[in-house]
């Protein structure tokens, strides 16, 4: 009897926390250009980075080269022909690593913010 019982509150609880589904409303960075770790050549005059769902708008963004403090970016926005992309303009192409700092407002209205590397070498 106490078994069955035992395990009547087990399955309650499972169907419960089965119930539960975690919010799915955070964007995921699914690729960028260039690629997270890259070596290009030169800096891009578009970084393109696309996500799993549309950010509702950027709020900013930077693109550092190691050991500078000047932004690389110039102009930031949402791709018109694709909501699931952000670019990012660019101005500069000095050798080096670049790490790209981007803040979106997420689909559930919470700021998020993406970073990722890459490195322009000649």
């Amino acid at each position: 009897m106490y078994a069955r019982r035992a395990f009547v509150g087990l399955l309650a609880g499972a169907s419960l926390a089965g119930a539960a589904v975690p919010a799915l409303a955070h964007t995921e960075l699914v690729s960028s250009s260039p690629a997270r770790g890259a070596v290009v050549g030169h800096l891009p005059s578009t970084i393109t980075m696309r996500f799993t769902e549309a950010p509702q708008k950027t709020l900013g963004s930077r693109v550092l080269l190691a050991g500078s403090r000047t932004n690389h970016a110039t102009r930031t926005r949402l791709n018109p022909k694709n909501a699931r992309q952000v670019q990012i303009t660019t101005t500069g192409d000095q050798v080096g690593q670049y790490t790209v700092v981007l803040k979106v407002l997420a689909p559930d209205g919470d700021p998020q913010t993406v970073v990722y590397r890459f490195r322009v070498k000649r």
